[in-house]
């Protein structure tokens, strides 16, 4: 029996087999899954054939954290937890609460992948994975695609993210504020490299985040002496993402991203259908000037691109009402940006730091109008963290987490966060 075969009795000649995933198997698994951030690593077992045509595994995250907030209350608020969404804290800090202890262990996932004819042209991949939000313990899709001949469809990333640029790793599921990120219904295409040239585009099934129509503004509260309101959006377009990159090794790296979004909605001052375009453009990269140490970056500005940013997905102020022409709409300028740093003095031992910025322009009567839990003007998001890999399963870190929340009405305000986590992945 070979050193790394697990059932007793099998051999070579056995042509399923549960084995110790090698590196090639992980070399398949990986190269087969689209571009994600974070730490998913590909399992260590596999179930495969002898010569490795069919590749199955399971794998998963076991990931209990144990944190303090200090000087806000953020972990009690809806949709945050062991989140750090720097969109949630609290305007103006909680009194009286100003800090929290918990122990989370609702933070893992489990993962379904199964490639077909691996290594050959007509390499076929299913991903599946599922797991908690932090909050509670159900179980939710998180990933389900398909892949193909370059050719990607299903539930995953945006194409418009760059997985790799968007941030060094963090205990925080949540991430920097400013990081384009979002999960979209998509069909894409990712070229092969010609000389560390790539391109790729997709459509994606878009998320419109709006103020309903209502007009808010000082100049036009009201039309005629009615308020004027306008919620049939119409998803009559898809969004289309699409990046050219250049690499010249694996972590020196410049991509150039852009977005190109329709909203479509009714006119009910002139009785017509219209449309109003949101697009979006991203410089990002990696840069490793000497072997432990990588730099990552992104930098993004659009209007109408709330959906893809972060902190500001969710909110409706990615297209308001145009105060100067009642029944028409326009698409709000934001942005988002990020700069991170790792350093790998060991195989064993990770330091990173980010910062992040997210920031919205031209939404302050609006946003005035909102519950106060929706008021965004910008959020500041810094992190440093380390990892050490007791093995190649278990994993401890710690982190302090900062940011800061400002509103259109009520200034600002702060959280802290310090917590430490220990990770099985398998």
């Amino acid at each position: 029996m070979g050193e790394d075969s697990i059932p007793e009795g099998s051999d070579e000649s056995n042509p399923i087999q549960l084995r110790r995933a090698t590196q090639q198997d992980k070399a398949i698994l990986k190269s087969a899954r689209a571009e994600e951030p974070g730490r998913d690593k590909a399992p260590s077992f596999v179930i495969k054939t002898a010569n490795s045509n069919f590749v199955m595994t399971i794998g998963g995250e076991v990931n209990p954290i144990l944190g303090w907030d200090i000087g806000n209350n953020l972990y009690k608020q809806d949709d945050a937890g062991i989140s750090f969404v720097t969109s949630a804290i609290p305007v103006p800090a909680t009194q009286g609460h100003k800090g929290d202890y918990y122990i989370n262990p609702l933070n893992g996932f489990l993962d379904l992948q199964v490639v077909g004819f691996a290594n050959t042209p007509n390499q076929i991949t299913g991903y599946v994975k599922a797991g908690t939000n932090g909050i509670d313990s159900k179980l939710v899709l998180q990933r389900a695609y398909l892949s193909w001949r370059n050719f990607t469809a299903g539930m995953k990333l945006t194409l418009f993210q760059d997985g790799y640029a968007c941030q060094p790793p963090t205990i925080d599921p949540e991430g920097p504020s400013g990081c384009v990120s979002t999960v979209a219904y998509e069909i894409g295409y990712t070229s092969k490299s010609y000389n560390g040239f790539r391109f790729a585009a997709a459509v994606d099934m878009p998320s419109y985040y709006t103020s309903n129509g209502y007009y808010r503004g000082k100049d036009h509260p009201k039309f005629d002496g009615q308020q004027v309101l306008n919620d049939n959006a119409e998803e009559m377009f898809p969004d289309i993402p699409a990046w050219v990159e250049y690499s010249w090794s694996q972590w020196n790296r410049v991509r150039l991203s852009g977005l190109l979004r329709h909203y479509a909605y009714r006119d009910l001052v002139a009785g017509k259908r219209r449309g109003v375009m949101g697009w979006g453009a991203m410089l990002s990269g990696n840069i490793q000037p000497v072997k432990p140490v990588i730099f990552y970056y992104q930098f993004a500005y659009g209007k109408g691109i709330g959906a893809y940013l972060q902190d500001i997905a969710g909110k409706p102020i990615s297209f308001v009402p145009d105060d100067e022409t009642p029944g028409k709409m326009k698409a709000s300028p934001m942005m988002g940006a990020n700069i991170g740093v790792s350093i790998n003095p060991t195989s064993k031992l990770q330091f990173n730091a980010m910062f992040s910025e997210s920031r919205i322009w031209d939404v302050r009567d609006y946003c005035n109008a909102l519950p106060e839990s929706q008021n965004y003007k910008y959020a500041l998001y810094g992190a440093v963290n380390c990892f050490y890999n007791i093995t190649s399963y278990l994993q401890v870190g710690i982190e302090y987490l900062y940011g800061r929340r400002v509103t259109w009405n009520k200034g600002g305000a702060n959280d802290s966060r310090i917590q430490t986590q220990l990770a099985f992945t398998f």
